[in-house]
């Protein structure tokens, strides 16, 4: 299911590229339809024939294209439904071939919509559901998290699996989001509204609004999702270890995966709540939500990112990061600036004075009535042993540029042990890259990984889920970026048990909340009217 983020990028694009062209001719799967049903052999489309685009909006999972003469196209993009300019590649996986649903011939672009549900409303209706719920949408700049929280609230005898995937609820909330948000707030999804405090679906709302935005940047930036998922398609709980409960719950009847051991309605007094690879490690921090400067590239970043977001350097500790007596005073810092004799000063390591004399005089440098700055101030570091003292440079010292990420170089940065007087050296200790074998066991329980044969690298493992007589089956292919795919491919289920019809079975869950939820077992792979009865434990216990 294509979720909120996704809906807006794609509204977003068609903004930016289509608005203000006329439309000069229609086409698609739709229009055919609706030609062929219609007495006079036309279709609601043809109206839109000499239209202007004048404005796109998205309101959840729904995207409204404005024409004139109160004329809205209102697309729902389905489970996996896209939108190409003039013939463009497929925006994930290869190029297929299929058919459009809908065509706009615009001016100087081609509009496809493929894998959508398209129809004709009045605008003004349209923009009157868009101003009532835009509030509620959770990409929308103008969210209003005290308002949402109001609404869950009012559904206090549904189950809160149900009320966050509710479009009128919070409009753009999808399954993984859902499960996501759920996991990070620590809320069982059995739970009813009314056994949730105001204060837990608050908290819930903000988890809902923090993975909006990281699904957003990665869509965006075309970005692995995958690696801040916590629970989703998981099996393993990434806080306890313990195994995840998989079932399909409530109204919905949707995929969804929690903890009962982590997930038990509690809030951070009673339970610890997940800090790794989790995004509540900063929600519910008390470390200051400053935006920082990065010391590269100058880009000014969020608090909550520990790497620049553009020259991916590591963040270093500023001034306020440092302990209360080695900082500087605004009124000081700010006076220094200001003095047209003052010279850029920077904090730097050096080892303690050798002997017991004075440190280098100071010039040029503001003080406040009649204290005066240390010159040097002693501090114990916490990764290396022994104490090392902090000097101001001033501007006639040379300062060396700051090297490139160790993730690029492939280095590790160390503290050397031979040191200058005024400045602690670091030394770059180049690693040999190492190359993985052919295969390798992929965990504990012996299985090895499969390989590529174009990348020696390990291969993507897939299940067919079209509608065929191999729906169902596990492949691997290669894992590789769509431009440096190679054509590996190799069927991954060779070994399965035969059913009674002599077909290669296939592997299914049990999704029941019983004692044998989780467990994978082996069927017959036809469909359900057709199936014989075929069972086996894929564990054999």
């Amino acid at each position: 299911m294509v979720e909120g983020p996704g809906c807006k990028l794609k509204g977003e694009n068609l903004r930016r590229r289509a608005r203000g062209q006329k439309v000069e001719a229609v086409s698609g799967t739709a229009v055919e339809k609706r030609v062929k049903a219609a007495v006079n052999g036309s279709s609601p489309f043809d109206v839109l024939v000499g239209m202007k685009l004048m404005d796109v909006n998205t309101l959840g999972k729904e995207l409204f294209a404005h024409f004139e003469d109160d004329a809205c196209l209102r697309v729902h993009f389905l489970m996996a439904g896209s939108v190409r300019f003039n013939k463009e590649p497929h925006e994930f996986g290869r190029s297929k071939t299929e058919n459009p649903v809908l065509v706009l011939k615009l001016t100087k672009d081609e509009v496809y919509f493929l894998g959508t549900s398209v129809e004709l409303r009045s605008s003004a209706d349209c923009l009157q559901k868009y101003t009532e719920l835009i509030d509620l949408d959770i990409c929308s700049p103008t969210f209003d998290a005290k308002r949402a929280t109001r609404t869950i609230m009012e559904h206090s005898e549904r189950l809160i699996c149900d009320v966050i995937l509710d479009q009128l609820v919070l409009p753009g909330v999808g399954n993984i989001i859902k499960n996501e948000a759920l996991f990070n707030a620590g809320i069982n999804p059995n739970s009813r509204v009314s056994e949730l405090s105001q204060e837990l679906v608050s908290l819930l709302v903000k988890m809902n609004r923090d993975f909006t935005m990281i699904f957003y940047k990665c869509r965006k930036e075309g970005k692995n999702l995958h690696k801040f998922m916590n629970v989703y398609k998981k099996g393993k709980c990434v806080e306890c270890g313990g195994q995840l409960i998989k079932c399909k719950i409530g109204e919905y009847d949707r995929l969804t995966f929690f903890c009962q051991a982590c997930q038990t309605n509690t809030l951070k007094s009673c339970k610890k709540f997940p800090t790794k690879n989790s995004l509540l490690g900063w929600v519910l921090s008390s470390n200051d939500q400053v935006p920082w400067i990065c010391s590269v590239c100058t880009l000014e970043n969020k608090p909550a990112n520990s790497k620049c977001m553009v020259c991916l350097t590591a963040r270093t500790p500023s001034l306020s990061d440092l302990p209360h007596h080695l900082t500087i005073s605004d009124h000081t810092l700010e006076s220094s600036l200001e003095s047209p004799n003052s010279s850029s000063q920077f904090l730097v390591p050096s080892t303690p004075p050798s002997s017991s004399s004075s440190a280098t005089p100071r010039s040029n440098f503001p003080t406040q009535g009649d204290k005066r700055l240390l010159d040097t101030v002693e501090e114990t570091s916490r990764s290396v042993k022994g104490k090392y003292t902090f000097r101001r440079l001033t501007g006639s010292q040379e300062i060396k540029a700051s090297p490139a990420p160790s993730h690029k170089q492939n280095s590790m940065i160390f503290p050397s042990a031979t040191r200058s007087e005024n400045q602690l050296r670091v030394d770059v200790m180049k690693l040999p890259k190492v190359t993985p074998p052919n295969t390798r066991p992929a965990d504990n329980s012996g299985k090895t990984q499969v390989f590529c044969s174009g990348h020696k690298a390990a291969a993507r493992r897939c299940r067919v889920v079209k509608e065929n007589e191999n729906r169902g089956r596990i492949f691997y292919t290669c894992n590789m970026p769509m431009k440096t795919k190679c054509q590996f491919f190799m069927w991954g289920d060779l070994h399965h048990p035969l059913c009674h019809h002599g077909k290669i079975s296939i592997i299914r869950t049990v999704l029941k909340q019983t004692d044998n939820n989780g467990r994978d077992f082996y069927c017959c792979p036809l469909p359900k009217s057709k199936q014989c009865d075929f069972f086996q434990w894929l564990d054999n216990k």
